[in-house]
């Protein structure tokens, strides 16, 4: 009995060298993952401004210094400008803190920043600035943000037959003279107005279960300027 126990524990010793010499005791370090990348900080154009002094490239352009800080552990960076009229974004990567880029006039602008290494990104707050090719003594609101009910959002019912629904929304403008907000919705394209005019940004509405709706917001400053906001839609069932 003891005879068979030596001859056991010499086979084991001889399967561990064996396993080791194939590599399966390897006592190579576990490699560390890459920390996700830090927040920056937006530095230039600064938020909620308008007629921004660029270099004027065309009668209907002008170059745009976009400046922010360094973030942790960020091996890249991805600037993304929004232009509010057509709200279509366009994306750049940089190593640097910062780039220049050349944008309509007579434009409003939202843009951000993400922070990007190999574990992923970090996006950071959005700012928005108007971009004028000359000074005028009033400014346009800048487009609503829509914050809830946020788009393509399912509202569940439980069965009733109608729903109290509340809409937020969020509004700035470079002279900071917002009069007020219209506040439109219907079953089609959002074109009916349920709301003239109000100073809040919220509202509630007691709506039909079973329907899509879509709503948007209009923004009126003091001197009747007025900006019109992404349409949002969202379903009751």
């Amino acid at each position: 009995m003891i005879h068979n126990i030596r001859i056991s524990s010499i086979g084991s010793l001889i399967l561990g060298f064996i396993l080791l010499s194939c590599g399966g005791g390897s006592d190579e370090p576990t490699p560390v993952p890459v920390p996700a990348p830090g927040l920056t900080t937006l530095s230039l154009p600064a938020n909620n401004t308008a007629c921004l002094q660029g270099t004027s490239a065309t009668t209907t352009t002008a170059s745009v210094i976009f400046s922010w800080g360094t973030a942790s552990n960020a091996e890249s960076y991805q600037l993304v400008i929004k232009n509010l009229k057509t709200q279509i974004s366009a994306a750049y990567t940089t190593t640097k803190t910062g780039d220049t880029i050349s944008l309509a006039l007579n434009t409003p602008y939202a843009w951000s920043v993400s922070a990007i290494n190999s574990t992923g990104k970090t996006t950071s707050d959005s700012w928005k600035f108007y971009l004028s090719g000359a000074a005028s003594s009033s400014y346009a609101p800048f487009a609503a943000d829509l914050t809830s009910p946020v788009s393509g959002a399912v509202i569940n019912s439980n069965g009733a037959a109608s729903v109290s629904v509340t809409f937020s929304w969020t509004g700035s403008d470079p002279d900071n003279d917002i009069a007020g907000y219209a506040l439109y919705l219907d079953n089609t394209n959002a074109s009916t107005q349920v709301i003239a005019s109000q100073t809040a940004t919220t509202a509630t509405q007691t709506l039909t279960s079973a329907k899509t709706y879509y709503w948007k917001v209009i923004a009126t400053d003091k001197m009747g300027n007025t900006s019109v906001s992404a349409i949002n839609s969202f379903r009751i069932n």
